[in-house]
Formats: C-alpha cells, structure tokens, sequence
C-alpha cells in the first residue's frame, strides 16, 4: 500500500485501469472464453443430435413402407426349404432362365452350400452356349432376380462357328437362415 501512497491522483487513475484491463483481460482468458468454447461444442452436438433426431422421424414415417418393402424382400431371400431342395430349385430356376432367353446349358454343377451366421450361400457352375445377345439377357435376368443371383465367376470364349460363345460362370445366391 506504500506504493499507493507514494502516487499521484492521476497515476493511481491509470494504475487502477491498468489492473481493471489486466484482470478484464485475465477473466476473458480464464473464464469467459473456455465457457463460450464449451458452449459453442455442445450447441454443435445438440445441432448434429437434432439433425439426426430429423432423420429417425423421416424414417419412422415410411415405417409402414419400409416393412412392406422388407416382407417382399424377405419372400424371396428366406431358405424355407432344406440345403438338396433349395439347390434343386435353383438349378431349376437357372435353367428355366436360360431357356427363356434361348441359351444352351451344356452342363450345371451345383458347389457345396457355404453356411455363415445367419445365411447360406448356394453356388452352381454353369457351362453355356448362345449368341451375344441371348446371353447378355441371360445375365441380365439373373442380376435383376428378386432371389439375388450373382454372377461371382465368368469366363467368356467364342467359338468358330456363327456367333456363338461358350461361357463358363458360377452364380450364387444367398438365403437367410
């Protein structure tokens, strides 16, 4: 306090400020600003939460569409059958397909059932002849079939005569449990 003493009006005027600025400064850094920090991050969540929030309420709205949508699906995805007639029934499907479109299957060879958690994966080996645009449709056919067949193998080679190819592929089809 002797320091205080020893100062004129005007200088203790000025020290005062001084000490008011440092401690404005000293309460903005300290306190203010880490509070405005966390306020900021949390009016973040509560955006990112609400949109979020928006985006459950839209589904919830099409619930009805998308249970329907999934009892489709699941029509044609669940095995209700055992591993042999699952297998029977799509090597018969195969080879209706391919005589719908005009395409010679020289030989199907159904694959070992491949068995994970929750679904099964059928395979079969198909060994074919037709023209380019008989198989183009073929393959089409398969890879737009409500029972999801896919192509995961395909070798392609042509013949001498016409316009024939002679296609090697497997396709497979997955079933849920």
């Amino acid at each position: 306090m002797e320091f205080l003493t020893r100062l004129s009006n005007k200088e203790k005027r000025l020290f005062y400020i001084t000490v008011a600025i440092i401690a404005l400064v000293f309460f903005d850094r300290v306190v203010f600003r880490p509070v405005m920090n966390k306020l900021e991050s949390f009016n973040g969540k509560i955006n990112l939460e609400e949109k979020k929030l928006e985006k459950s309420m839209l589904i919830l709205q099409e619930e009805a569409v998308i249970a329907s949508e999934y009892k489709k699906i699941a029509q044609n995805i669940k095995q209700e059958q055992s591993d042999e007639e699952t297998t029977a029934t799509l090597l018969s499907n195969l080879e209706k397909m391919a005589n719908s479109v005009s395409v010679f299957i020289s030989d199907m060879k159904p694959n070992l059932v491949e068995k994970f958690d929750f679904y099964k994966k059928y395979s079969v080996k198909i060994e074919a002849e037709a023209k380019i645009s008989n198989l183009a449709d073929f393959i089409y056919q398969l890879e737009n079939s409500p029972k999801l067949f896919r192509i995961s193998d395909f070798r392609l080679t042509s013949q001498k005569k016409e316009a024939i190819l002679k296609v090697n592929m497997t396709v497979t089809q997955v079933l849920i449990n």
